[in-house]
């Protein structure tokens, strides 16, 4: 009804960007779950989520990318195609969960990105480089992996946090789990414990 929108138009904006596969099992959907859930138990976020795997989002062709330039140089920003930017931009906090795979993340998670990194929408460029335009002031990366890279290691989480700055987030932090497909790892302590220190890390 009309006072639940209005509510819900004072509470900030979180935003769920699922990238997991073969998510009734994904220890790294259980760890962002339990993140978002927390951040929720606050009460001062409304949250939409994203599900990449059913977006049937497809990476960008000379074709489909010459009409978003085409757009984009005409600063036509009401083409639907901008709507995942648009979403991205006026997020107060995100969280993106990832698992690790072939070094980084999901190529559904760069096709992700592909998509909403818009010059004018998430940043613009100056003189002295890339400013960004994104509203969020932080975003968490969820990520398990099974062997033992490290958070240095991992191309993805370096990328999401270049990102991060290139689209004016002002932190960002990474929650990982490792070696969880050692047969020695207890791999549900691993991802209980991991789960147990979300609001020391979050600060919430």
């Amino acid at each position: 009804n009309l006072s639940i929108r209005r509510l819900e138009s004072l509470m900030k904006r979180l935003l769920y960007i699922d990238s997991c596969v073969l998510r009734e099992t994904s220890r790294t959907k259980r760890i962002a779950d339990a993140l978002v859930e927390h951040l929720l138990s606050t009460g001062e976020y409304v949250l939409e989520q994203l599900v990449l795997e059913d977006l049937g989002l497809l990476p960008f062709t000379s074709k489909t990318l010459a009409h978003r330039n085409e757009l984009r140089y005409a600063k036509d920003y009401d083409d639907a195609m901008f709507d995942l930017a648009h979403q991205f931009a006026e997020a107060d906090e995100i969280v993106i969960a990832a698992p690790f795979w072939e070094g980084a993340y999901p190529a559904l998670l760069k096709v992700y990105f592909e998509h909403i990194s818009v010059v004018g929408i998430v940043n613009r460029y100056t003189d002295d480089g890339p400013v960004g335009m994104c509203r969020a002031s932080k975003l968490h990366y969820v990520t398990t992996r099974g062997g033992f890279a490290t958070d240095e290691q991992d191309l993805g989480w370096q990328n999401v946090k270049d990102l991060a700055k290139v689209y004016g987030i002002g932190a960002a932090d990474c929650i990982s789990v490792n070696a969880t497909d050692v047969p020695t790892t207890d791999v549900d302590a691993a991802v209980a414990a991991a789960i147990v220190g979300i609001p020391a890390l979050v600060g919430e």
